[in-house]
């Protein structure tokens, strides 16, 4: 798996920061999460969640990110990231780019972060972060 590098101008950190706006106004409930989405139409309104809080930068990157309540530990900010290049993967530092425009703070050593293989031969990382680690809001 080869690393993806990016590069971050001034319409990408808006672009984000318009992300991470609309996702402190649209938090995920993910306390009976997998139910709603097995529910009749649950699939359907989780994906159309998932894909107005995702934008893609610089061409190749996706970014989807929301605020999820339920967690034990509180507010929980939530980033995946990935590349539409077959076996290409952000690198960690294109993730914490992203992730410190997010809200992110103190480093990926600070978050729970792991891979998923998607279906399309591609990956994506996921990080996630307690908001309370932060002292902070979303």
């Amino acid at each position: 798996m080869k690393g993806a590098t990016l590069l971050l101008g001034q319409r990408e950190r808006e672009a984000l920061h318009r992300l991470r706006d609309q996702a402190t106004k649209a938090p995920v409930n993910i306390t009976g999460l997998e139910e709603r989405i097995d529910a009749p139409g649950g699939k359907a309104a989780y994906t159309r969640q998932v894909s107005a809080q995702t934008v893609m930068i610089r061409m190749d990157f996706l970014v989807t990110f929301w605020i999820e309540t339920g967690h034990p530990t509180g507010l929980t900010r939530h980033l995946t990231m990935s590349v539409k290049r077959d076996g290409r993967v952000p690198r960690p530092s294109a993730v914490w780019m992203v992730a410190q425009e997010l809200g992110f703070v103190g480093g990926l050593e600070l978050c729970r972060v792991w891979l998923q293989k998607l279906s399309d031969s591609g990956n994506a990382i996921h990080v996630t972060q307690p908001i309370a680690i932060a002292g902070g809001t979303a």
